[in-house]
């Protein structure tokens, strides 16, 4: 079961990428229906986006708000219980280029239920990730 939720996790990311991308909409189909999706948003502003409708809020914020938005995968880490910390960077420019971010050490924990995210937390930082998915260093 690890393993596969591994690859949902992967799955997962490379929907919203595509979906991101303008291309198909099928992110919806690796996450629950209760899903909690906390993202760099829940970082700075305290936006939390619960369930498919605020996943969808999510995609039009983004879309709204960024010309670029790419989430890079180095690492899927199976953790256990359902748990996967994704280790990654990501890259964003709004649609006039005043704003760009660079994250170079992102980091996700998904937690995964049934083959779904059930929930996906966002860090800026892997230590801070690392922490908060149990492990040291």
């Amino acid at each position: 079961m690890s393993q596969e939720n591994v690859e949902n996790a992967r799955k997962a990311f490379e929907s919203m990428q595509q979906t991101l991308a303008g291309g198909t909409p099928d992110l919806l189909e690796w996450v629950a229906p209760d899903v909690e999706w906390l993202t760099l948003a829940t970082i700075m502003e305290g936006t939390r986006y619960n369930g498919h409708d605020g996943v969808r809020q999510w995609l039009q914020d983004v879309k709204r708000d960024w010309a670029v938005w790419q989430a890079g995968t180095d690492e899927f880490l199976d953790l256990g219980d359902g748990r996967v910390l994704v280790l990654g960077s990501w890259h964003a420019r709004s649609h006039r280029g005043e704003n760009a971010l660079d994250i170079p050490q992102a980091a996700w924990l998904l937690t995964l239920r049934e083959g779904k995210v059930r929930r996906l937390e966002t860090f800026t930082e892997r230590r801070k990730a690392r922490a908060a998915a149990g492990l040291s260093g």
